[in-house]
């Protein structure tokens, strides 16, 4: 069996590796010439975003058989409003994983772990020649594009990140979030540390361009006063949408290029990595992908009806938020619990409109 992927990001690994696993050694055509990201930056994943899953690190063994490790384990979350600070504390919030060209990069992990499949860089194929020459093709190159063009994408939400490696005092186990319309308007900055003298300082911005998020870059680092000492920037287009199908003919679109994105806050890991995973079942064993990825989809889809909730937030509203977050009982069903929080906040939000609309 012949099967392309086109791009090396998780889920194009993840597939790879899937796809080694039941003796097929497929090809990968990579846009850049080397494994990883052009940033390096940290990035995190959240306990109360991951569910249902419970615990990551095992998902990845003996669901996705990846061996993951983070660089470092959340202890510490601070939210920060207009108005408003919440800190919370626990033993595991979740991960922060490196991302970059370093061989323990979350893509160099992942990477490691091949042994037979074939990696062709610098290298930007067309779709419809891998599609004559190859059983399937699979693109996971981390960008819409490629669904715009089959007609299957809807644009959920889309911005610019900036971002800095930052110098500074910090605790290796925290992540620090804030939310401001002043800067980010319904978007979001956070910290994320390689270790107490490194972090990375990242801003989104929706619905602005590269030339705009600068702007915003320097509201934010002048209202949430911060004295950090900014080392090396870097700008990434950020994007998240709907995608149907997922599988048209004997193409797969899986990761960001197949809505792996959560809407809200724009976390992709865990998404982008079973989806390559699954893909590569669907295509071995003729199972039903869309099927597959059932779950991945709904949770998707209850983070959209949050990020619509999300988006009608004033910085009155930010401030409630984060208060509510302090409160006790919530904060224990939303932190120290295993309850899906997005799958019963949408539900939640759903029978509300209901009833307003029948008013």
């Amino acid at each position: 069996m012949k099967i392309a992927i086109i791009g090396a990001g998780l889920a194009g690994l993840s597939c790879a590796h899937e796809l080694e696993r039941y003796g097929i050694s497929p090809v990968i055509f990579e846009d850049l010439n080397f494994i990883g990201d052009r940033e390096s930056h940290i990035t995190a994943t959240l306990n109360i975003v991951d569910r249902p899953i419970n615990d990551l690190l095992k998902y990845y063994k003996d669901v996705c058989h990846l061996d993951i490790k983070p660089l470092k384990t959340i202890k510490r979350l601070t939210h920060f409003s207009p108005n408003k600070k919440t800190v919370l504390k626990s033993d595991d919030f979740g991960y922060l994983f490196l991302r970059g060209k370093e061989e323990n990069s979350l893509k160099g992990q992942l990477y490691s772990q091949l042994n037979n499949t074939k990696v062709i860089f610098s290298q930007k194929p067309d779709l419809s020649v891998l599609s004559e020459e190859y059983d399937f093709v699979v693109v996971a190159n981390g960008h819409p594009g490629i669904a715009k063009e089959l007609g299957c994408w809807e644009e959920y939400i889309s911005g610019w990140i900036k971002g800095a490696t930052v110098s500074g005092d910090f605790n290796p186990n925290e992540l620090i979030m804030w939310l401001n319309r002043k800067y980010c308007k319904n978007g979001y900055a956070y910290l994320c540390p390689y270790d107490s003298n490194k972090a990375s300082l990242v801003l989104f911005v929706p619905y602005v361009n590269k030339e705009q998020v600068e702007y915003y870059w320097n509201k934010f680092l002048e209202i949430a006063k911060i004295k950090y000492e900014i080392g090396e920037k870097f700008y990434i287009e950020h994007f998240s949408g709907n995608v149907y199908p997922h599988k048209i003919g004997n193409v797969y679109l899986i990761g960001a290029a197949g809505g792996a994105i959560c809407p809200l806050l724009g976390f992709g890991q865990i998404n982008s990595i079973s989806m390559g995973v699954l893909a590569a079942q669907s295509i071995v064993e003729g199972l039903d992908y869309e099927k597959l990825i059932e779950t991945i989809v709904d949770k998707e889809n209850s983070f959209y009806e949050l990020r619509k909730a999300f988006n009608k937030l004033t910085n009155k509203g930010f401030d409630n938020l984060i208060t509510a977050i302090g409160i006790p009982g919530i904060k224990h069903l939303s932190y120290y619990t295993d309850i899906n929080v997005a799958k019963y906040g949408a539900k939640a939000l759903r029978i509300k409109n209901k009833i307003l609309k029948k008013k």
